[in-house]
């Protein structure tokens, strides 16, 4: 009994030997495979190092763009003769062909004929220090250049990923980025345009004026005003979303046409058809906007940005929503549309005239109905008359809720007024609006003092109010 346990507990300990020395040979095996494996990958993506110039400030490039020569101040490339803004992650790229190149192979070490490989007369050739790069033509299967270094004979194959960058022109290395504009933090946005027929357009965020600041009050959240061609009316983000900055994600540049052009008139950008600007809190964005693209279907136009002296083209499709808007389109179609606590005196003038007053009298001025929340609870009065709390509210919704159907360009506003409305604001600034006679269905509306443009608004919504505003009075 004791021969067998003796036995059993050998073969469990030679067992438990074979074991460890079989996972000490699988892991020795699995390193050695890895580092094979390592090597391997190593060898087959980058090949034989044939460059390894450190601190690559300057280069030069000849090929069929030209003859450039390159230096870098800092992070930033510049090109000799140029006053433009260069793409500096493009020639940064470029530059790095002589401090890690490396060809695929050794095709020929000391070739005779040079021409079979286009290395005669190179289709770029690029220098830095002690090294020129001479580029070759493509192999058949387009993979790979035949690349000579200096004036030896020995011709290598290198990826033509890599050396792409040699055959570049200035379209490749200008800097075509702009800046990315939040549409939902717009502050900005201005269309000018070149004829006639058209109303330029102001739209700001201006934090002091009265229905910018009532609606950020009230709601927490910013909105825009429009300066221009009606002055005080809301204008949303989501409204501007859904118009003009429909396609503000293609607002980018396609091509270099020209980079120091001295015509701009054959771009017809020597009086641009439109000219856009728009701002969010951080970044901005100005266009200038000419001719179409001569054999582009009307689908590339010339254009300028943010006073760079560039000629490029973009697509019509970013440009389309800015020159066929329409301030109908984005405005909110009200003529004075106020808090009530942000009002202090309302006077309403047609054949009759009505005033509407607002006093804090005893306990009726404003109250915190709520954690953050004030309420208006000021006594109103029409004509010196009090004027009960509930109906007055639906008589200032009636008022306040005076929309315009339609903007009319260039509209010559003739004869006196039948109606003017006038809101005497709390910070004292004052927004009127006069009413005049369009036809049997419409007053022309015009406010801020801009007589080119008129809002069409329906008699009868007026005349609701005058009735209203009777009746109260009485």
């Amino acid at each position: 009994m004791k021969k067998k346990l003796y036995s059993l507990i050998i073969a469990i300990v030679v067992l438990a030997l074979l074991f460890g020395i079989y996972l000490f040979a699988s892991g020795k095996s699995s390193d050695e495979t890895e580092e094979n494996t390592d090597e391997s990958i190593s060898m087959e993506d980058l090949g034989t190092q044939i460059t390894s110039l450190s601190n690559v400030d300057k280069f030069t490039l000849k090929n069929k763009n030209g003859d450039f020569t390159f230096n870098k101040k800092g992070d930033t490339w510049g090109i000799d003769g140029y006053n433009n803004s260069f793409n500096s992650s493009v020639l940064d790229t470029m530059s790095r062909v002589f401090s890690s190149l490396y060809a695929e192979s050794i095709i020929e070490e000391n070739a005779q004929d040079m021409s079979k490989y286009s290395l005669d007369t190179p289709l770029a050739v690029a220098s830095s220090g002690d090294i020129t790069i001479n580029l070759g033509s493509l192999t058949t299967d387009g993979k790979y250049y035949y690349v000579s270094l200096n004036n030896n004979k020995t011709v290598y194959m290198v990826n033509s990923a890599r050396l792409n960058c040699l055959e570049y022109g200035l379209n490749d290395m200008i800097d075509k980025s702009l800046p990315k504009i939040d549409s939902d933090t717009v502050q900005e946005l201005s269309i000018s345009y070149k004829s006639e027929d058209k109303d330029n357009i102001v739209v700001k965020y201006d934090a002091d004026n009265p229905l910018a600041r009532e609606y950020a009050e009230k709601n927490g959240l910013a909105t825009l005003v429009m300066e221009e061609p009606v002055e005080n009316m809301l204008v949303y983000p989501y409204n501007l979303q859904g118009s003009v900055l429909v396609n503000l994600d293609s607002l980018n540049i396609s091509d270099l046409v020209e980079i120091s052009p001295s015509d701009l008139s054959k771009y017809g950008l020597d009086s641009p058809a439109c000219s856009i600007y728009i701002a969010d809190k951080d970044n901005s964005i100005s266009v200038k906007t000419g001719d179409f693209v001569p054999d582009s279907n009307n689908e590339y136009v010339y254009v300028m940005v943010n006073d760079r002296p560039e000629v490029f083209t973009m697509a019509y499709n970013a440009i389309r929503p800015f020159e066929d808007a329409s301030v109908a389109d984005f405005v909110e179609k009200f003529i004075s549309i106020y808090q009530r606590s942000k009002v202090n005196k309302i006077t309403i003038e047609g054949d009759k005239t009505y005033t509407v007053d607002f006093k804090a009298e005893g306990e009726n001025d404003f109250r915190e109905v709520d954690e953050g929340v004030t309420q208006d609870f000021r006594n109103t009065y029409i004509n010196n008359k009090l004027i009960d709390r509930d109906t007055f509210t639906d008589f200032y919704e009636l008022l306040v809720g005076i929309g315009f159907d339609d903007i009319i360009p260039h509209y010559e506003i003739q004869g006196d007024p039948e109606v003017t409305i006038t809101f005497e604001l709390s910070d004292g600034s004052t927004d009127t609006a006069h009413y005049y006679n369009y036809d049997n269905t419409f007053y022309v509306v015009n406010k801020g003092g801009n007589d080119e443009s008129a809002l069409l608004v329906s008699k009868q919504t007026v005349r609701k109010v005058l009735s209203e505003a009777e009746n109260l009075s009485k």
